[in-house]
């Protein structure tokens, strides 16, 4: 009688072990799907930040400004590659204000976008009075 008793807890000591395995394995899972969701709403706002922040630099800096003015996107991009992480990927340009201007942007990722409009001080620029600077950026 007393074999059979210890044959019996045995079982029940592996069924308790066993359990504790599968609740461990789910909850793992559960962990890094939820880590996943989160990583990329927290992208997103990063991204956002990043370019108004970026976008209130260029429209407060005056030759940022007229390189915006005169549709020269190079200046702009240069300064815009040094202040983004190398894992994003970026476009800009430059339209009127009534212009579709998404040129040179993929349509297979994640793009977000930010625009401003520049407009010239007439005594400068007098043939150009407001453009539309767009920023584009993905994940490389």
């Amino acid at each position: 009688m007393m074999q059979k008793r210890k044959k019996m807890n045995k079982k029940a000591w592996v069924r308790i072990v066993e359990v504790c395995f599968a609740i461990l394995i789910l909850m793992a899972a559960v962990l890094i799907i939820m880590r996943g969701n989160v990583q990329r709403t927290d992208v997103s706002d990063l991204v956002y930040e990043r370019q108004r922040a970026l976008m209130d630099v260029i429209v407060n800096n005056e030759s940022l400004r007229s390189q915006v003015l005169i549709g020269n996107t190079i200046g702009i991009d240069n300064f815009i590659s040094t202040n983004i992480p190398k894992t994003w990927d970026f476009t800009t340009n430059i339209c009127g204000v009534s212009e579709i201007c998404n040129q040179n942007t993929p349509s297979d990722k994640n793009t977000y976008v930010s625009e401003t409009f520049v407009t010239a001080n007439l005594t400068y620029f007098p043939d150009e009075k407001t453009r539309k600077l767009m920023f584009f950026v993905w994940e490389k």
